[in-house]
């Protein structure tokens, strides 16, 4: 996964707010990456990216050297599925299911 001059740019009202700014990172397969940050610096925004559920305003987000602006939602979906594994802050689960 590599990432190339991403910039995330938020609306609000007549401002632009920057929540990424020409971000450069590579993460190699099977390397372990730990992003940390204050509140508000757009450690979330990035890992947004990282696992193709939003997409930069401006640079490149390459998964097996592909743009993943590139791919059709179906197959974000199937990389999802197979290649990229979330824990979320909150997670959501449905109390009435199991894990098995």
């Amino acid at each position: 996964m590599e990432m190339q001059d991403v910039w995330k740019i938020y609306r609000m009202g007549d401002f632009d707010v920057p929540a990424l700014a020409g971000i450069d990172l590579v993460i190699k397969k099977s390397e372990f990456v730990a992003i940390t940050g204050p509140s508000g610096c757009g450690k979330s925004t990035m890992l947004n990216m990282i696992g193709c559920l939003d997409m930069p305003t401006r640079g490149k987000v390459l998964l097996e050297g592909r743009n993943i602006s590139e791919f059709k939602s179906d197959e974000l979906a199937r990389i999802r599925g197979k290649k990229i594994g979330f824990i979320f802050q909150t997670f959501n689960l449905y109390p009435t299911l199991t894990a098995i």
